[in-house]
């Protein structure tokens, strides 16, 4: 049973999600020191910031002296109505130019932080790579014990050969697991290698055989299912090995995720022989399975190359291995950032390229903001590399010219123009959603 206390944290919890409210991230911000409004919203936009939303308009800092309510042009974050309601829910007093919490708001404060915190360390947990090897082993044994009675009461070549597959990835996520526990992953990436060799080369020969025994699966709903799922199942098994393994620079878990994704493509392909198979066209099946065996052939021989020039010392180049999402957000991310510079150079008057550089490096540093540094993200992004390479993008397109003196162009302002708009716009359909004149308005 929750207490009245409770209760009222998580009514005023869901009200604020519903009005868009951001008293909970205000007050996280405020736990380290009191803050004046333009530091106070800086330190809510860089939470935005960590995961790429710039937001051109958002960096039009507020310097109302008031706690009036202002209008929607006057910033992408209306800061003042909230510190203005949390004045009067006794969170926070105003000290001259500053906020600071009250004993009550630092009570909110701390929980909400200690809620990111436990977030975060579980977040982390899931992302360390032997996590992923346990998490593999438990799915590839559950599939195989799915998909092998499957595949032999079916007769199908290529589930059973499939399930053989996934039965052998059980066994190298044990090996994935012990090569990181023990720092050999070198040896373990070999190993997982010639056991793709090994399974490429028995498929390839039970489908062979099966051109000279054909056998008629027999077709039914658990064969249909156990084909499904397995395609769900490594799908997702596929994302999470692959974000992982180029987040912590593992080839192991690299060459899992190749293994996963050709399980989701296998699991449509028996999918599509089980429906030849109903059609009286059971050779279709036997393809399939010379398919799969192919599939997982070529998949070794590409990954026996990488582990090789692993072993020499080189360096291996694993953005190839980029899921489409991952290279779409860092294209957004980038583009973010190449309209916040540009805002800098038009509107902030930042001139050369030095400047520009430095205040990028400063806008990618959250070690001084408490919400992020809960959630483990308080560190500095690739600040460097990143912005020389949005600079060269700018430049490279016409957007920014000069050398010494950097300024926007007729195109560049264009550009900026068009993103402040849609900022703008989007402000204020938000505040539209949640001003007191519309809430009233809903009930």
């Amino acid at each position: 049973m929750l207490g009245p206390r409770s209760k009222h944290r998580i009514d005023s919890a869901r009200r604020r999600r519903e009005e868009h409210d951001h008293t909970d991230i205000i007050a996280m911000c405020l736990r380290d020191a009191p803050l004046t409004l333009p530091e106070l919203q800086d330190q809510v936009i860089a939470v935005f910031r960590r995961f790429g939303f710039f937001g051109v308009h958002s960096h039009e800092p507020d310097h109302a002296g008031s706690m009036a309510h202002r209008h929607p042009d006057e910033g992408a974050i209306p800061m003042a109505r909230d510190l203005d309601k949390m004045m009067e829910m006794g969170w926070v007093v105003r000290q001259g130019e500053r906020y600071a919490l009250t004993p009550l708001g630092c009570e909110e404060a701390d929980e909400r932080l200690a809620g990111l915190r436990s977030f975060g360390g579980k977040a982390r947990k899931l992302l360390h790579p032997q996590t992923v090897s346990q998490v593999g082993l438990l799915v590839h044994l559950g599939l195989a014990a799915l998909k092998l009675p499957a595949g032999l009461l079916s007769g199908s070549v290529g589930l059973i050969n499939d399930a053989t597959d996934t039965l052998l990835d059980g066994l190298s996520s044990l090996l994935v697991y012990a090569g990181l526990r023990f720092d050999k992953e070198r040896a373990v990436n070999v190993v997982l290698v010639l056991f793709m060799l090994g399974t490429g080369g028995l498929t390839c020969y039970q489908a062979v055989r099966r051109l000279f025994v054909p056998v008629d699966p027999v077709v039914d709903w658990f064969t249909f299912a156990a084909a499904i799922i397995s395609a769900l199942v490594c799908g997702m098994l596929w994302l999470y090995q692959r974000t992982v393994g180029l987040r912590s620079g593992s080839v192991a878990l690299i060459t899992q995720s190749v293994d996963s994704r050709n399980h989701v493509i296998v699991a449509v392909s028996v999918t599509a022989g089980l429906v030849a198979a109903l059609l009286r066209f059971p050779l279709l099946d036997t393809l399939v399975g010379l398919a799969v065996a192919g599939l997982i052939l070529q998949s070794a021989v590409e990954l026996a190359i990488e582990t090789v020039r692993s072993l020499g010392d080189e360096e291996v180049d694993l953005s190839r291995y980029k899921a489409g999402l991952a290279e779409r957000y860092e294209q957004f991310r980038q583009a973010q950032l190449g309209d916040w510079m540009l805002y800098l150079v038009e509107k902030q008057g930042v001139l050369t390229r030095a400047e520009l550089v430095a205040r990028a490096r400063q806008a990618l540093d959250f070690s001084g903001n408490p919400a992020l540094r809960e959630l483990g993200l308080g560190q500095q992004l690739e600040a460097g590399e990143m912005t020389e390479r949005t600079l060269a993008e700018l430049l490279e397109r016409g957007w920014l010219a000069g050398d010494g003196q950097l300024s926007v162009t007729g195109a560049g302002r264009e550009r900026l123009r068009r993103q402040m708009g849609q900022a703008q716009g989007k402000v204020r359909q938000l505040s539209s959603t949640h001003s007191p004149r519309s809430h009233a308005a809903s009930q």
